[in-house]
C-alpha cells in the first residue's frame, strides 16, 4: 500500500500568510502592551492610540476633500485601518475569513493580484463608505479587504 502523506493544513498563497501574520503581529503587540509585558504603563492604551492615529476617519477624509490637501499621514489611513481591530476575536475572525476567501481567490488570480485585490478593496471600501455615509467612529478591520 502506497500511502501519501497529506498535510493537515491546506496550502495557502505566501502573500496571504504575510497579511495574516501582519494583522496578528499588531494584535500580539496590543496584547503584550495591555498586559504590561512590554511598553510600560503607557502601553495599556496602544490599541486606542493606534485606532485614533491609523484608523480611517470620515472627518479627516472629508477635510482632505474639502481643502484639497492630502497629507501622507492621513492618506496612510486608507490602508492602515485594515490592520487594526477592536479585539483579538475581531482580528481572528478577519484572519479566518481572509484565509478562506484569499486561498480560493489566490489560486485563481495569483499572489500579486491577490495583494492588489486586498489593497484596492480596502481603499475603495473606506472611500466609498465615507462618501455615502457620515460616521463618527474610526473605521477599522480587514473585512473590506
Amino acid at each position: 500500500m502506497d500511502q501519501e502523506t497529506e498535510s493537515p493544513v491546506n496550502p495557502v498563497p505566501a502573500i496571504l500568510v504575510v497579511l495574516v501574520v501582519a494583522i496578528m503581529a499588531v494584535e500580539v503587540a496590543f496584547y503584550l502592551g495591555a498586559n504590561g509585558i512590554v511598553g510600560g504603563p503607557s502601553a495599556v492604551g496602544w490599541r486606542l492610540a493606534a485606532i485614533q492615529s491609523y484608523g480611517f476617519s470620515d472627518e479627516v477624509f472629508d477635510w482632505m476633500l474639502t481643502n484639497g490637501q492630502w497629507p501622507r499621514e492621513h492618506l496612510l489611513r486608507v490602508i492602515s485601518y485594515a490592520f487594526l481591530h477592536a479585539s483579538f476575536v475581531h482580528a481572528l475572525f478577519a484572519c479566518v475569513i481572509l484565509l478562506a476567501l484569499g486561498k480560493m481567490v489566490g489560486e485563481v488570480v495569483g499572489q500579486i493580484a491577490l495583494l492588489a485585490i486586498f489593497v484596492v478593496s480596502s481603499v475603495f471600501g473606506a472611500v466609498f463608505i465615507s462618501l455615502v455615509h457620515d460616521f463618527q467612529l474610526p473605521l477599522i478591520g480587514a473585512y473590506p479587504g
